[in-house]
């Protein structure tokens, strides 16, 4: 069972995210990477503040970031929580010209997969990630449609 709860701590555009859609997403990633048992996710749809704030305590790294992930606990539970900054989302929606919801919906796969042990810190590592990120959210989007 996959229970996810969802925190707003910043204004959210009108269909940036759907809680239903994060709840299901966040059911289809760990399917697709194999993860048994349970799982407790808190997501937190942020701002650049209170992300880089999290970012400088918890990861000595004093800036602005898309996403953070900590994990809690010990395997093989899945516990974690994932901070989301929207405002940073828009501004990589409009880069890659597609809309904000696909973006939010590539942060929440990026962040889990992190919770997950997957990690983008150095080249090969991160190429094989965002591969994994982005077939992940193909896949859903055809299912989706």
């Amino acid at each position: 069972m996959v229970s996810v709860a969802l925190l707003k701590s910043t204004r959210v555009p009108q269909g940036a995210y759907s809680g239903q859609d994060f709840k299901q997403l966040a059911s289809y990633v760990l399917a697709a990477e194999k993860v048994r048992g349970a799982a407790d996710l808190t997501v937190d749809i942020t701002g650049h503040k209170r992300i880089q704030r999290l970012n400088r305590r918890f990861r000595g790294v004093d800036r602005t970031t898309d996403v953070i992930s900590f994990r809690n606990g010990r395997p093989p539970a899945l516990q974690g929580d994932i901070a989301i900054n929207v405002q940073q989302a828009a501004l990589q929606a409009r880069k890659m010209r597609h809309p904000l919801k696909r973006e939010m919906r590539l942060l929440l796969i990026h962040g889990i997969l992190h919770l997950l042990g997957y990690s983008d810190y150095e080249p090969l590592p991160r190429r094989r990630m965002f591969k994994r990120q982005n077939a992940i959210l193909r896949n859903w989007e055809s299912k989706a449609r």
